[in-house]
């Protein structure tokens, strides 16, 4: 594979929101957390008779669904080679894993994994508020293991760039399943890159981050607060030489060019996105800062937005493009997807980018 990502399968569940459901519900605005299979009922109940759409999703399937759609659509205007892009990791044996099975295979991702016996698919309820804030209530499934077995370490050894998702950190065992997959990567010299999930999941799983990092991330990818959480926890206190304390000092409140520059000396490629400051890219002790791509009107809908980025950064990667053209292809990408309500990259919008 050109691309192979390593996640938990989830399907998104989307709709538009008022503040007052959202009161009503006792959840954060913009915020993410797990819920129980009672709690996810209790939100899917107050969505009826409002429209919402399902689809598969999950971070980093957006992010692949994305990458594949830019493939086929470069493939089509320009007479690129079409990307060969996989995903592998929990999917239950239910009619949601078929559901997401399906919408994986026919934007063109292989779903390499099997389904698990008895297993139940995650789901994440997307809720977007008037002001384009996405609030999540994501609720696992089957809580159980990743395998790094035999057949999905041969898929890492045919694969040029392996992918880890953040939220994976989530999971049983996903310490030892990103240790297996990272040496597998290693041994066959497949590239590795890895998403934060979100500042909550890094504060959680800050010390299992950074052992993956020291053990061979060579992209990282990250916003603000989540490269933020992730220094406050920076093992041996290297950039800050008062320790403990003066490293949160340092790290709170930091700019994400700050935050790039602190990072870059982890891995070969570090990217921070910032919002609507745009993103800091840094790459063999340089430095790039990438201004976002403005649109006519306001974002309609930010879920997937960081998402949406790293499918265009993969993309102008896996196609041998400099840092800053990275860094420009990512920021279209996510002006595409944050310009209309929906987490992922549409086919429509994917060949639009390819004819610009």
């Amino acid at each position: 594979y050109d691309c192979l990502g390593l996640a938990q399968a989830m399907v998104d569940i989307a709709s538009a929101v008022d503040d007052d459901m959202l009161a009503r519900l006792q959840v954060e605005k913009g915020s993410r957390r797990l819920v129980s299979l009672e709690e996810r009922g209790a939100v899917l109940a107050q969505l009826e008779g409002r429209e919402y759409s399902v689809a598969a999703g999950g971070s980093l399937s957006n992010t692949l669904l994305g990458l594949a759609r830019l493939g086929r659509a470069a493939a089509e205007a320009r007479g690129e080679p079409p990307l060969r892009v996989a995903m592998a990791g929990l999917l239950g044996d239910d009619l949601l894993g078929e559901f997401y099975r399906a919408q994986m295979e026919a934007a063109g991702v292989h779903v390499a994994s099997p389904p698990l016996a008895g297993g139940a698919t995650g789901t994440v309820v997307v809720l977007t508020s008037p002001d384009a804030q996405r609030t999540m209530c994501s609720h696992l499934g089957t809580a159980a293991e990743v395998a790094v077995d035999a057949a999905l370490q041969a898929a890492i050894a045919r694969s040029r760039l392996l992918v880890v998702e953040g939220y994976l950190w989530e999971l049983p065992g996903a310490q030892r399943t990103v240790a297996k997959a990272i040496a597998a990567a290693r041994r066959h010299g497949c590239v590795v890159a890895m998403t934060a999930g979100d500042a909550g999941v890094v504060r959680r799983h800050a010390a299992a981050m950074w052992a993956a990092i020291d053990a061979g991330v060579d992209l990282l990818f990250t916003n603000a607060g989540e490269a933020e959480a992730l220094l406050l926890h920076e093992p041996r206190g290297e950039a800050c030489q008062g320790g403990g304390a003066a490293a949160a000092a340092a790290g709170h409140c930091a700019t994400g060019e700050q935050l790039a520059l602190r990072l870059g000396p982890h891995c070969s490629v570090v990217v921070v996105t910032d919002g609507d400051r745009g993103s800091y890219m840094t790459a063999l002790g340089q430095l790039h800062c990438v201004p976002p791509c403005w649109m006519d009107a306001p974002p309609v809908d930010t879920c997937g937005a960081g998402d949406a980025y790293a499918a265009g950064l993969l993309y102008a990667y896996l196609r041998h493009h400099d840092l800053v053209s990275m860094g420009r292809t990512a920021a279209r990408v996510a002006t595409a997807v944050i310009s209309k309500h929906g987490a992922t990259l549409t086919p429509e919008a994917a060949d639009a980018l390819a004819r610009s």
